[in-house]
């Protein structure tokens, strides 16, 4: 498993693997918020974090804090000030202040998980999500009996708009007579956590005769499978960061695998080398961290429909091809 996450720390630093020995002493540490559950986007940040420990026997602090922007920001400028480099930063995306303190701290190094910024301290992994979701789209385009099909985002934000963009894209070309119904929760820094909320706008879309949902909405997304599991036959929706199929036998379409384990063993190793070479590495389906699996036990999905994802998927790989020309006209990557 290591010698396969290496392949990405080459693929990303284009330098030679002698270049793997020890270079640079770091001090890394990871802020969470939040809870770090089972199958969640944080505990694939977490996953990662633990395969570079395993990796190098350099320890990864962890420090983990409740949901609160004002006491994260505050924590990430007292890691600064204590010498840690570098400082793994969850939701970037909503902390208006993260970029003054990565200035304020120009010897501290950053990773910045989804957004980039014009900062030069600041390393940005982000992501191509509209590629991933074009297939989840597509899919639900083919299962879709009423021709209403939903999005559940977490926060009406650039990153979430990414995922709803790729998914409509693909929605439309399987099939031009379904509609998208977008809703969020749009709570703020709660809103990754807010099942009663999913749980609310899922059985209003339910209501409103949608039969497939897509959630991007962190661990509130549960509730979103949750609720089309209990609808019964023909009710679907997609996992989301981790492969939920084995939870969601006869509902869940598919998992949206978002690897940033290994995006973040990565960056991990690139530092922990010395290598700075440019401020943002960006992922997508050609370097396998955004994976879309097929639920293989439900039996709502046929040959056909399979063959079709694995189609879509190898177009993806291909240079230059059509599907991810449409994206970059069409969605913010």
């Amino acid at each position: 498993m290591i010698k396969v996450w290496i392949g990405i720390v080459l693929f990303i630093a284009s330098f030679s693997f002698d270049a793997l020995a020890a270079k640079e002493e770091i001090k890394p540490l990871v802020l969470f918020q939040g809870e770090v559950a089972e199958g969640s986007f944080l505990h694939m940040v977490e996953k990662g974090v633990l395969a570079f420990e395993q990796a190098t026997s350099i320890t990864v602090v962890q420090k983990r804090l409740p949901r609160s922007d004002e006491r994260y920001l505050k924590e990430l400028e007292n890691s600064a000030k204590q010498g840690f480099s570098p400082i793994i930063v969850q939701d970037s995306n909503s902390l208006a202040r993260f970029a003054n303190i990565a200035k304020a701290y120009p010897a501290t190094k950053f990773i910045s998980l989804d957004v980039a910024y014009d900062v030069p301290n600041i390393l940005a992994l982000t992501f191509n999500h509209a590629e991933g979701a074009y297939v989840v789209g597509f899919l639900a385009g083919l299962k879709t009996k009423t021709n209403k099909v939903g999005f559940i985002g977490g926060l009406d934000i650039p990153v979430i708009n990414n995922f709803r963009c790729g998914y409509e894209l693909g929605l439309q070309q399987a099939n031009a007579n379904a509609t998208l119904v977008t809703r969020y929760i749009n709570k703020g820094t709660f809103s990754w956590d807010d099942l009663d909320s999913a749980q609310q706008l899922s059985q209003q879309m339910l209501s409103d005769n949608v039969d497939v949902i897509f959630p991007v909405s962190g661990m509130a997304s549960k509730a979103v499978m949750d609720t089309m599991k209990a609808a019964g036959p023909q009710h679907y929706s997609f996992g989301i960061d981790a492969n939920s199929n084995a939870d969601y036998p006869q509902t869940l379409l598919a998992s949206f695998e978002k690897r940033s384990d290994k995006a973040v063993f990565a960056a991990l190793m690139l530092l922990k080398n010395g290598i700075w070479n440019g401020t943002e590495k960006h992922f997508g389906v050609k370097q396998g961290i955004i994976q879309i699996t097929v639920n293989p036990e439900n039996t709502a999905l046929n040959a056909s429909d399979k063959q079709k994802v694995d189609e879509l998927i190898t177009q993806l790989k291909g240079k230059n091809n059509r599907i991810s020309r449409e994206i970059l006209t069409h969605c913010k990557v």
